[in-house]
């Protein structure tokens, strides 16, 4: 998406935290993942409303083993999957590009996951703001925030 011009903060526009650097999230923490389309995976449309989950970073090389993603793909250190155990919570088809926030800041961007949301065992996989890709929002953006 591009804007026309800037857009101005009001009670529905703020800007959103981004963190001081682009070191990895640990496995555990929790975090709220936000977005607008299929809530389950009978739907055939989107929200009507915004949809937000909160669910937990999983261990890198857990989502990377045999009982997994079985290294497809393999999840790099630039991507983290996160989830639920038992499944159930999820960003779904449509979600991608929607944000990772954990502790009110923005710590990854939706990427990708299976065809069915919420398998426990194909947790979603989540593109991490590295330092690189950290380095790149503050430049296009033009501020710190």
């Amino acid at each position: 998406m591009e804007l026309t011009g800037n857009a101005k903060p009001n009670k529905n526009v703020k800007h959103q935290s981004l963190p001081k650097n682009g070191e990895d999230i640990k496995a555990g923490t929790k975090c709220e993942v936000a977005g607008w389309e299929i809530t389950n995976n009978k739907a055939t449309s989107g929200s009507d409303k915004l949809m937000h989950v909160t669910i937990t970073i999983l261990d890198r090389q857990m989502c990377n083993d045999k009982k997994h993603y079985n290294f497809n793909p393999i999840i790099t250190n630039s991507m983290f999957c996160a989830g639920d155990k038992r499944g159930r919570k999820d960003t779904c088809r449509g979600d991608s590009g929607g944000p990772l926030l954990c502790k009110g800041v923005l710590r990854g961007i939706t990427s990708f996951g299976p065809p069915l949301c919420g398998n426990p065992k194909k947790p979603g996989i989540y593109t991490r703001l590295t330092d690189t890709y950290l380095s790149w929002i503050k430049k296009t953006i033009g501020g710190d925030f």
